[in-house]
């Protein structure tokens, strides 16, 4: 097995240690990855059976998997104590999940795998400095939950490394180069310049995409309305912008969701595919897009829904000439 670096190594060879994963199918693992620890990564909506067969081959490889996103696969898994899941309604961020005693007793890992987004970011921060015995900054877990729920202001640390990300959301290098930085923040130095500069280079980019978000915004919203009841829906179609325009979803949806119930994005995915993503407020909506669409493995207020439950769910006439399809 492939030793784990030493405690004194740089932060930015112990950032080199984390993969990053998006839910939907088992993680790759090679040999010289040793023993895995999974953070902040969710159960496939569907085919959670695979990840399950994945998690017994790997045996006692995998140190550790820490997650809130609710499942009913957890069911199988209950009582291995490997496997950290708590609902997101007692855990709205991964990282307070990550104690000192899960860090040593679940231990050691030499392969973190975690999700992209900035909760999985500074999860694996977490692990990383308390597996060196290291301090948290004060700032990590309350910015964690402010990010992963959308509720509450971010401090003007957790705001920075948030923006820089949401500029170069696909840059594993970015995102490694936040988790170095944190570990410099545990061991009481500055920021390399180096590392400053790339961080900054990503929050201007960031500056860039929320003016190209918020043109977009204002032309291409509207309210279905059509939609049978009282509930508010409203319909962004980016389908007909170029490819290579560069949007942050985030911006785009929250305001909307100040004025419908529930914000529909059509856009184009990975090979071309069409890609709905649904969000709402719960506090101001009420809702548990979860339950209202019959998804497993989401946050309550943001979801992937495929276009037969949208539809169901939204019987709109205009939403399904949108989508080509007959209600």
């Amino acid at each position: 097995m492939t030793p784990l670096p030493a405690p004194s190594a740089a932060p930015e060879a112990q950032a080199r240690r984390v993969r990053f994963e998006r839910p939907g199918r088992p993680p790759a693992v090679r040999p010289a990855d040793g023993r895995i620890a999974v953070l902040d990564l969710a159960f496939p909506a569907e085919g959670a059976e695979a990840v399950l067969a994945w998690a017994g081959d790997l045996g006692e490889r995998l140190a550790a998997w820490i997650d809130h996103h609710d499942h009913e696969a957890w069911a199988a898994v209950a009582g291995d104590p490997r496997f950290v899941l708590v609902p997101r309604a007692e855990a709205p961020a991964c990282p307070p999940l990550v104690t000192p005693e899960r860090v040593q007793g679940l231990g050691p890992a030499r392969t973190l795998i975690a999700h992209g987004d900035l909760d999985g970011v500074l999860a694996a921060a977490r692990w990383l400095l308390l597996e060196q015995e290291l301090p948290v900054p004060a700032w990590l877990d309350p910015d964690s939950i402010a990010a992963d729920t959308r509720s509450g202001p971010l401090s003007p640390r957790g705001a920075r490394l948030d923006r820089a990300l949401r500029g170069l959301p696909h840059k594993d290098g970015l995102r490694r180069a936040l988790i170095a930085s944190v570990l410099h923040e545990g061991r009481g130095r500055d920021e390399p310049p180096e590392l400053r500069e790339r961080i900054d280079r990503a929050v201007g980019v960031h500056e860039r995409v929320l003016r190209a978000t918020g043109e977009v915004r204002g032309r291409y919203a509207r309210l279905l309305e059509d939609l049978p009841g009282a509930e508010r829906a409203c319909l962004v179609d980016l389908r007909p912008l170029p490819g290579d325009l560069r949007l942050d979803l985030t911006a785009l949806m929250l305001p909307l969701q100040q004025e419908a119930d529930f914000v529909v994005v059509l856009a184009r995915g990975r090979g071309g595919r069409r890609k709905i993503v649904v969000s709402t407020d719960p506090a101001r909506s009420g809702l548990d897009l979860r339950r209202e669409f019959g998804l497993q493995g989401f946050a309550p207020f943001r979801v992937h829904v495929p276009e037969a439950p949208l539809l169901r769910r939204l019987p709109s006439p205009e939403l399904a000439r949108v989508l080509g399809r007959r209600l």
